[in-house]
């Protein structure tokens, strides 16, 4: 059986916050200019990935890197959403 962690590891969500700061981009990218090469659609992975850290923070409540933690989340629930808001956009626009 594995072992279970028993302390929060701040890198994790830092490395996952890098992945979605680089997915975003990507995203943006698309948004303003959809000449080749096409890499927006991986900003479709950022809720996966934000959802993956926003669990991981969670299940280490604690005081310790409190404020922190709380913008990461933030920026998580922005994660999450973001792609969301920009794919029933573009179902909108073309029905």
């Amino acid at each position: 059986m594995a072992e279970k962690i028993k302390e929060f590891h701040f890198w994790i969500p830092l490395f996952l916050l890098g992945i979605n700061i680089v997915f975003l981009a990507f995203m943006i990218e698309e948004l303003i200019d959809a000449s080749p090469p096409n890499y927006g659609s991986l900003g479709f992975l950022m809720p996966i990935i934000g959802l993956i850290s926003f669990l991981y923070i969670r299940k280490f409540k604690g005081k310790k890197f409190a404020g922190l933690k709380r913008g990461l989340q933030v920026l998580n629930w922005l994660f999450i959403i973001f792609p969301v808001i920009i794919l029933c956009i573009f179902i909108l626009a073309f029905i």
